[in-house]
């Protein structure tokens, strides 16, 4: 049994952003107090402006203005086109911090911690964060290396939390999977057409104009008959299934297939003609509607393919199930959007300036 791995998202956006930000420079802020400052926050200021309480956590302009930073960078917003985004992009910032709170207030809760080499990649992570921005743009926004600690550290909880849950989720999902499809036989084949049908510029069937077929004539359907059952000899011969195909003409109309049979459900008559077959054999001639069809048996126990399906399946139930239990985990602190906010902080903030300071940067 093979345990389905799904990708480790130790780190958030925000640990991406901190190795790609460059120097940004110039802003112009307005503060509650209605008082315009040039060059942006004292350290002081931005860690004591409050903008938001989400359950018991009173969020202050120095950690928005990370979420900001974050946001700008991941959208590639541009000043250009700002005057119509502001009011969208200021709510997703909210939204995606408010979002962020709740879940590390779960995952604190669930007991999460990070291991050491988690704690070693946000070391770096911040490190390079700053660097990046340079100690000039972090005074001038008031950002402090504890704030910015303590954003990256806790984005990694939850990176972690939601990777940990995702990956346990997906084994008992796999697990199951395993044991329903244990049965199943799956298998590849290659589809070889061999067309009674006329066909058009797209190798598609042509047709009449009250949307019937045109048939290829009695000698040439014989002559297609003819050719199948002369490549079944070529191909169970020796020769190479896709040069026999070549030989013929028919590459357009052939292309590797695959199927499984479920022990429980009765066959149709074309899945049945195939899935004895052993490995290189071909099917007898069989005809539908458009030509003359051979399938040669590529793999008759496609571990791969099996694999490959239930891992699909197991993606898809991790995707659904988790989604809904994280609406579950959100609703756990209760948001008002207007009541949780601190004034007109956020409202009177002038975060074009910001846009404009990274465009500047070269960031965006």
């Amino acid at each position: 049994m093979k345990k389905i791995k799904f990708s480790k998202r130790i780190l958030a956006a925000g640990l991406v952003l901190a190795l790609c930000l460059g120097t940004i420079t110039g802003c112009q802020e307005k503060y509650p107090s209605g008082i315009v400052k040039e060059g942006g926050f004292t350290q002081e200021e931005a860690s004591s402006t409050k903008v938001m309480v989400i359950g018991d956590y009173e969020i202050f302009m120095d950690e928005i203005l990370i979420y900001a930073f974050q946001d700008a960078y991941m959208n590639g917003v541009t000043s250009d086109s700002w005057e119509s985004k502001d009011a969208t992009r200021k709510e997703a910032i909210l939204s995606s911090i408010r979002e962020g709170k709740i879940l590390y207030d779960v995952a604190i809760h669930n007991n999460c911690e990070l291991g050491e080499s988690d704690i070693e990649f946000v070391n770096t992570s911040v490190n390079n964060f700053k660097m990046t921005m340079g100690d000039d743009i972090l005074t001038k926004y008031g950002i402090s290396d504890e704030v910015i600690n303590k954003v990256f550290t806790e984005q990694a909880i939850v990176s972690k939390f939601e990777n940990d849950m995702q990956n346990d989720m997906g084994q008992t999902i796999t697990d199951d999977l395993n044991e329903a499809y244990k049965d199943y036989q799956f298998f590849s084949y290659y589809y070889m057409m061999f067309p009674i049908v006329e066909v058009n510029e797209n190798n598609e069937p042509a047709t009449n104009e009250d949307g019937s077929y045109i048939y290829l004539s009695d000698a040439e359907k014989e002559q297609a008959k003819k050719n199948a059952e002369e490549a079944i000899a070529k191909i169970e011969g020796g020769a190479t299934h896709t040069d026999v195909a070549e030989e013929y003409g028919i590459t357009p109309y052939c292309l590797d297939r695959v199927g499984y049979v479920d022990p429980n459900v009765e066959l149709d008559e074309y899945t049945a003609s195939i899935k004895d077959l052993k490995d290189g054999e071909c099917s007898e001639v069989i005809e539908n509607t458009l030509g003359y069809i051979v399938a040669v048996m590529l793999d008759s126990d496609d571990e791969n393919l099996r694999e490959g399906y239930i891992s699909s399946m197991a993606s898809e139930g991790v995707s659904s199930e988790y989604e809904s239990l994280r609406q579950q985990w959100l609703a756990t602190i209760p948001v008002d959007v207007e009541k949780d906010m601190e004034g007109t902080v956020w409202t009177d903030f002038d975060l074009k300036s910001v846009i404009v300071d990274m465009e500047t940067g070269g960031i965006i």
